[in-house]
């Protein structure tokens, strides 16, 4: 394992030096020499992830090879910084905003029949409580000193942070998985659940669920895991017990292997059922079933964009716990030793940054929601369409109340002056009746006269 590490250190340095010279970078020097703490050209401030200034022998636990790597590195954590920082920055905000409306949409009489809008308000309140409370307070104490001070100083609001920042996160994943195994129970047996079953079950899950998130991210008390090496850079506010504790297994495994596998297998099991009910259906009416067949790839492009977007982050966290658990080193004076623990810590920091890579990645999960379901529910996109027409109407009565005047005598010509019209021309059909029939009996009257 050591030997495949060194060679992927070796060709990605090599990559990485051959991309800075063909850009016209400042010369690195080379990671074959052999150097010292007193020869070692790149001094310890360029280290600036470094935030425990006071560590014992930081030329011992930093080496001149590991500093030499990070410069190589460097590039590519600009390109990570950016993305947590600026990228993740709009996701916030427009998760939080389209949450939002997803919330409002999804309370609305038109879509609030069924337990899966008690799913979907509950996901987007979640969501939204991930986005706020784990990224933006992560952006937040890493941008603005002053900031990660308060949390450095009261120890209930680190307590709190703690809490709260697993909390949302692992409940907006458990949920999916819920509305998933619920779409999986109502197709297999639907002559099974009725509207008010469904909606108190639902009420119970989403409880019982978030008791069991709660209890949980209540471990994250007294293990660290990620957050004592935050791809955000932000000074932890506590030491835990133990940072890389037993119950960081079953963290990654709760939070990324488990849903990902009962999420497959859930939609496996759903498209499997709704085209052998497709099958029957045409066997008895000949017709073909398009919509359930449009309901299918729905649920397999929200199960396949689920995938990508969780598959990527549970691989890095997985390597990155085994990394640091099971295969850690420790600083040595002897050379063999201290080359293992000198590999071992360039694999730890690209890992983490990989790490930093699909985390970014990870956060569109909580913000594009609102565009699947406008893609693939036609009563959402419906509604949607017919409020932003009302509220683009509402701007512009608003904007030019002058319009309102016009808009009212228009509405009232439509609903009063095209009436008004068939009710003249039928006074004017019945007067030219009565009128050619005084005129018949005129001409009657003087005919008999005259005879």
């Amino acid at each position: 394992m050591c030997l495949l590490g060194i060679k992927r250190n070796e060709i990605l340095t090599l990559l990485i030096i051959m991309i800075l010279h063909s850009a016209g970078a400042e010369s690195i020097p080379s990671l074959n020499t052999t150097w010292n703490s007193t020869t070692c050209p790149i001094p310890l401030k360029d280290l600036d992830f470094i935030y425990n200034a006071t560590q014992s022998d930081p030329e011992i636990i930093w080496p001149c090879e590991v500093r030499i790597y990070w410069l190589n590195l460097r590039p590519f954590v600009k390109v990570v910084r950016f993305l947590l920082t600026y990228v993740t920055g709009f996701i916030i905000i427009l998760g939080v905003t389209l949450n939002t409306i997803s919330f409002g949409m999804l309370s609305t009489s038109m879509l609030n029949d069924s337990n899966l809008s008690l799913y979907l308000r509950a996901l987007a309140i979640s969501d939204n409580g991930a986005l706020v409370f784990n990224y933006a307070v992560g952006i937040a104490k890493s941008r603005f000193p002053y900031i990660n001070d308060l949390f450095m100083k009261s120890k209930f609001l680190c307590q709190l942070n703690s809490v709260t920042m697993e909390l949302f996160q692992f409940t907006s994943t458990w949920l999916v998985v819920s509305l998933t195994w619920t779409r999986v129970c109502v197709v297999i047996f639907p002559f099974q659940t009725r509207s008010t079953c469904q909606s108190r079950s639902a009420i119970i899950i989403m409880a019982t669920l978030i008791c069991v998130s709660f209890t949980i991210s209540l471990t994250k008390l007294y293990s660290g895991g990620y957050e004592i090496d935050s791809v955000f850079e932000f000074v932890p506010c506590q030491k835990k017990l133990n940072p890389w504790g037993s119950t960081m297994h079953l963290y990654v495994a709760l939070s990324t292997w488990l849903p990902l596998l009962f999420i497959s297998i859930g939609n496996v099991l759903l498209i499997i059922q709704m085209r052998k009910f497709d099958k029957i259906r045409v066997q008895l009416t000949g017709s073909e079933a398009n919509l359930t067949h449009r309901s299918s790839t729905t649920l397999l492009a929200v199960s396949i964009v689920y995938l990508v977007l969780l598959l990527p982050i549970g691989i890095v966290e997985t390597l990155e716990l085994y990394w640091d658990v099971v295969l850690i080193k420790y600083p040595s004076i002897g050379k063999e030793a201290n080359e293992q623990y000198v590999n071992w810590l360039e694999e730890k920091m690209l890992l983490k940054w990989c790490r930093g890579l699909v985390f970014h990645i990870y956060h569109w999960n909580f913000a594009i929601n609102f565009f699947l379901y406008y893609l693939t529910g036609k009563k959402f996109r419906d509604s949607v369409t017919c409020t932003f027409k009302n509220y683009r109407k509402f701007l512009c009565l608003k904007r030019f109340p002058n319009w309102i005047s016009m808009w009212s005598k228009q509405k009232n010509f439509s609903l009063f002056t095209i009436p008004s019209t068939i009710s003249l021309i039928k006074v004017i059909k019945i007067s030219d009746r009565s009128i050619y029939y005084n005129d018949a009996e005129q001409n009657t009257d003087d005919t008999g006269t005259v005879t």
